[in-house]
This record gives C-alpha cells, structure tokens and sequence, in this order.
C-alpha cells in the first residue's frame, strides 16, 4: 500500500487515477445539467466519493467504480456533449465525384419544394400517406 503523507493509505495508483478521472468526468456532466438539479448532484457525487474514500478492497473499488461508469453513461445520455469534446472533425460529410464535400451546402441546393400553400393538398403528403394506407392495409377488402 501507498502511504500517504498525512499518515493515511492511498489506494494504487492505477485505480487511484482511473477514481479521480471518472470523479472529473462525472464532474464536468454534472455542470452541464439544469440549474435546479445541478445543486442536488453535486452533493451526491461528494457525498457518494467520501463515503467510499475509506475502501482500499480492489474487487469492492473495481464494483465502486464500475458503478460509477454506469452513472457516468446516464449523464452522458441526458446531458448536452461539452463544447470541443467531439473534437474539429464534427459535421455532415457526403462523398461526391470522388470527394468528401461539406453535406450541409448541397442539402438544402437539392431539397424538394412543394407550393403547398393551406390551399391545396402537399403531394409529398398525399404520397406519403397512400403510402403508410397501403402498408397498414387500409381498404383493402379480403
């Protein structure tokens, strides 16, 4: 075991620097969350590393830990991703003549428009729902 230089025992290094990457990393989800439950997450993560600060167990720290991803995962899903975390290669691409081209500038150049003005039906519509009719077998007689 590691001592400490207060006299207490340090967990082992690697498990000691994956527990405080994943305590940064819940950390840095959390900031992004709502204003009104941010407060109560915050004191959760606290509360929830000190309580374990004492365990030097390694099957019960890889538990603890594994826990924590999973926790780590929920954030992830419901939180927005921080800014520069996807990194400069984010986008829409399309392969065209041989290139990858920016997608975004010849989406909208080959988007369909309809005059479909309240007045009369949107044949892109109309289509569609002959379309969802027919798969659902709608007025078809047997």
């Amino acid at each position: 075991p590691v001592v400490d230089l207060r006299g207490g025992l340090l967990m082992a290094d690697p498990l000691r620097a994956t527990v405080r990457s994943l305590y940064r990393n819940i950390l840095s989800r959390i900031v992004s969350l709502p204003v009104e439950k941010r407060a109560g997450a915050l004191e959760q993560l606290r509360s929830g590393f000190r309580a374990n600060a004492h365990i030097s167990d390694e099957p019960t720290l890889a538990k603890l830990v594994q826990q924590g991803n999973s926790k780590l995962a929920f954030l992830k899903m419901i939180t927005p991703t921080p800014t520069g975390e996807m990194g400069g290669n984010t986008g829409t691409f399309v392969f065209r003549d041989g290139k990858v081209q920016d997608g975004r500038a010849g989406a909208v150049a080959g988007a369909r428009h309809s005059s479909y003005d309240a007045t009369n039906l949107d044949p892109d519509m109309v289509a569609r729902h002959q379309r969802l009719s027919d798969r659902q077998h709608f007025g078809r007689r047997r």
